[in-house]
């Protein structure tokens, strides 16, 4: 029978050095609306498409991009 130490023994170690980059506010801003309002793959304008159901008092919002064809989201709010 094993009577040793079960203590997790170290294998390796690795030492990162991360430079976090200083932004500004107002730069993250623009950089979080290109996002929302541009396509990820090819950078053109979205089309939005929203309906809006007065009965479950929801939006739904449809995004997609007219170059590629590709729906990026598709995603559903409540009304207030």
């Amino acid at each position: 029978m094993d009577t040793s130490d079960n203590k997790p023994k170290t294998i390796a170690t690795i030492d990162i050095n991360l430079v976090v980059p200083k932004i500004s506010k107002n730069e993250w801003m623009q950089e979080s609306l290109q996002d929302h309002l541009q396509c990820v793959l090819c950078g053109t304008a979205l089309e939005f498409k929203h309906k809006t159901d007065f009965i479950a008092q929801t939006v739904s919002e449809d995004a997609h991009c007219p170059s590629c064809q590709v729906r990026n989201r598709q995603t559903s709010h409540r009304l207030q």
